[in-house]
């Protein structure tokens, strides 16, 4: 592990890449034998040939293990890791151990990489000596393989030595993509991993959450890997729920709390009291509005958590949409079967938008289109 850093805000020293660098593809896998195959050939056809698939079995019950098997004797840079059920982030952590490669790669047992994923990841790595960490847009797919939005999920990306910003918003830096977008250089990973193995899932929030706070972000706009989403997911829903609402912000809690003992460990207590609390942040203000709306909580309770909210510096840039932003800048005059309907039409999964995403797929192209 890199040493400590002397108590001062800036990115980690890396080491100059290799020529042609390793890679360390890592996989967490539980009873995903319907995807696995499809995730594990997304990566064999990649165009940069010199990787490594540390895929971890997290105890499945179904015939994952037999299928991943199959692969390892077909192509030897694939290795296979079995341990008991533990959760996420054991699995990740076994990968690791297992691991060898300059940069790590994170990807998801149920999703797909495009062919020049790795590729792209390295040159991000190559066009910035301080990025230590490269992430790149997302398309959504269902568990059948079709696209659910005709659009990256991202507008922007996260770019930069972010780190001082991120502790004034309460740990959070925005736009940031799934687990199966993130690579993280091994100097990075060094600091991060082992991951906290209480984090039986959203584990890979502790690597999108501690990552920008030690090294520079680098960002490729180009759609490179596909986002699946399905009943079995474990942090990922198509409509936002109160019940989702109340989760999400459970676990923004203990990923905050692991943040502070993160920033300590690397710069010491005088930097980790600069990390602010989560109020600050304009996402978790927005989702804690949302569900004090959603759940019906008095005027009074929700008046402070509304006016924290729309005061936020970053109120007016932090919304994809202007109907997301509408909603909680001006629902609060809403009765609350008014402000749900809205809801419902904006983040739910109403039959218009159903039709959108059947009509989309009806007359989608058979050739995928980058970016």
């Amino acid at each position: 592990m890199q040493e400590l850093q002397d108590k001062k805000l800036q990115p980690i020293d890396l080491s100059p890449l290799s020529d042609a660098p390793l890679v360390s593809v890592l996989i967490a896998n539980y009873n995903y034998a319907r995807y696995i195959s499809e995730t594990l050939e997304s990566v064999l056809c990649q165009t940069y040939p010199n990787y490594e698939i540390i895929v971890c079995d997290d105890g499945s019950t179904d015939n994952s293990c037999e299928v991943i098997e199959n692969y390892t004797q077909k192509d030897s840079r694939i290795k296979l890791v079995r341990k008991p059920n533990g959760g996420v982030a054991t699995a990740l952590n076994a990968a690791y151990r297992e691991s060898k490669g300059q940069i790590i790669c994170l990807l998801d047992a149920d999703d797909v990489w495009i062919d020049n994923k790795l590729q792209k990841t390295l040159e991000v790595f190559r066009s910035d000596p301080q990025c230590g960490f490269a992430i790149h847009n997302v398309i959504q797919i269902d568990f059948q393989g079709n696209f659910i939005k005709p659009t990256a999920m991202f507008q922007r990306l996260a770019s930069g030595w972010l780190a001082p910003s991120a502790l004034v918003n309460g740990g959070l830096v925005d736009n940031i993509p799934p687990a199966s977008a993130l690579s993280v250089r091994r100097e990075v990973a060094d600091l991060i991993f082992p991951l906290n193995e209480a984090f039986k899932r959203n584990a890979d929030s502790l690597i999108f959450r501690f990552a920008p706070l030690i090294t520079a972000i680098g960002a490729a706009p180009e759609v490179l890997s596909k986002f699946r989403l399905h009943g079995a997911n474990t942090t990922s829903l198509v409509s936002v729920t109160p019940d989702f609402l109340e989760k999400d912000l459970v676990i923004m809690e203990r990923v905050h709390q692991e943040q502070k003992l993160f920033v300590t460990n690397v710069y010491g207590a005088a930097i980790a009291q600069k990390l602010t609390d989560l109020k600050f942040s304009v996402l978790v203000s927005n989702s804690r509005y949302l569900h004090a709306r959603l759940t019906n909580k008095s005027k009074i309770e929700r008046k402070e958590i509304h006016q924290h909210l729309v005061a936020n510096p970053r109120f007016h840039t932090h919304f994809n949409s202007l109907p997301q932003k509408w909603l909680v800048q001006w629902g609060e005059y809403l009765p609350n079967a008014f402000f749900a309907a809205f809801f419902n039409l904006v983040y739910g999964s109403s039959r218009l938008k159903s039709f959108a995403r059947w009509l989309f797929r009806r007359n989608l192209t058979a050739s995928f289109i980058r970016g």
